[in-house]
């Protein structure tokens, strides 16, 4: 059976899977925080998030609740170290990205990647999507 994800493919996944993991954490402390000091907007709803209230007063007293919480708990430290590992991730699959592409492009993809946020983001999926086994070593 060949191989369909490399190394690079996979850090970048599972570094992803992290980074969204914390912030799920993150989401989940926010609502519960929500839920447990029955916070409604002025019309009786009730926020789904922190920055769905619509009275900034309150607004600016639940997030710093929220965020000695988040911190608290480690999140904060953590969601940081996460989102630099994925960057490392991203910077390494960019290259192996790269290191494919022809040579008559590949100065141009460099540039792009480097000072555009689209170009760097759509290079990083079709080279995360890659199927490596049609990759010739």
């Amino acid at each position: 059976m060949k191989k369909t994800m490399n190394r690079f493919q996979r850090a970048y996944m599972i570094a992803k899977a992290r980074v969204q993991e914390i912030e799920s954490q993150q989401e989940e402390i926010e609502k519960k925080y929500i839920a447990d000091n029955g916070i409604v907007n002025p019309d009786g709803s009730t926020p789904e998030f922190l920055w769905c209230m619509d009275d900034d007063a309150a607004f600016d007293k639940a997030n710093e609740a929220v965020s000695a919480l988040i911190s608290a708990a480690g999140l904060e430290s953590g969601l940081n170290a996460a989102r630099d590992a994925l960057k490392a991730a991203e910077d390494r699959l960019i290259a192996y990205g790269l290191s494919l592409a022809p040579a008559s492009v590949r100065a141009t993809l460099e540039r792009g990647v480097k000072q555009n946020a689209t170009i760097r983001q759509k290079v990083i999926d079709a080279t995360y999507r890659l199927d490596v086994s049609t990759v010739s070593a």
